[in-house]
């Protein structure tokens, strides 16, 4: 075969070659109403894509756990503390927010220490979640239970996160540091941020209901005394202090 028949056969193979890939990914790839069948597969990260082409569903690793969103933008997972350390499903709605999902988490510290995070929470429109379902466990105290919040309606959480965002993007300038987290601590006494109002379930081997006021603050708990093993409700003040006891 001289040079110009061997030159004419690679032309001709890298057409056919050609052809036989663009065949694959039209056929193989084509948006249809067929489905695939897998028995088992592996991955890090797993998107389930909306009609406008953004996530409404993401099951993944910690390591390609995305950041919160707002309004279509995404933020770095860095921007909260600890997000980085958490597996789970995550859920978005069309206007590209976060609304929730199921994450968890276990470390094993040393010997005798660990911490255990299994969380599933609902967000409120345009902010943080309302409703929680919770498992925590540092390995010296845990809680389990049910979780609500109250949250503002007219201030939107992209406010909140696009000051985190500007918090760790001047992480080496220790003023604006401390002037950001100022305004983030003032938010949070303002309220602006939301508040507990509610849990249900154990802490610490004590079964209870906690009812708080619009500061967070525990007004009324209902819970079984360990002791006597009798159930106990209570009243408190502005500063924790019983006020009323029933049986007393």
């Amino acid at each position: 075969m001289n040079n110009s028949t061997f030159q004419k056969f690679l032309v001709a193979s890298n057409i056919a070659l050609l052809a036989l890939v663009t065949y694959i990914l039209v056929n193989g790839f084509s948006r249809d109403d067929r489905s695939a069948h897998f028995t088992e597969i592996d991955a890090e990260r797993v998107n389930i894509i909306g009609e406008n082409g953004r996530p409404v569903l993401v099951l993944t690793n910690k390591k390609r756990i995305p950041g919160p969103s707002m309004n279509g933008k995404s933020y770095s997972p860095d921007i909260i503390d600890g997000r980085k350390y958490f597996t789970g499903l995550l859920f978005f709605n069309e206007a590209g927010d976060e609304v929730g999902g199921l994450i968890y988490s276990g470390i094993k510290k040393d010997s005798a220490s660990y911490s255990q995070v299994v969380h599933l929470s609902f967000d409120q429109w345009k902010q943080n979640q309302v409703i929680g379902l919770d498992y925590n466990d540092n390995s010296k105290n845990h809680y389990a239970g049910l979780r609500v919040w109250d949250r503002p309606l007219n201030i939107p959480m992209s406010r909140q996160l696009d000051q985190l965002e500007a918090m760790v993007a001047n992480k080496k300038d220790s003023h604006k540091v401390d002037s950001i987290r100022k305004l983030l601590i003032d938010a949070q006494n303002r309220g602006e941020n939301g508040v507990e109002r509610m849990f249900i379930g154990s802490k610490d081997d004590v079964a209870q209901i906690q009812l708080k006021d619009k500061k967070g603050v525990v007004k009324a708990r209902l819970y079984i005394d360990n002791t006597t093993n009798t159930a106990k409700l209570e009243f408190y003040d502005e500063k924790g202090e019983v006020i009323s006891s029933f049986p007393k």
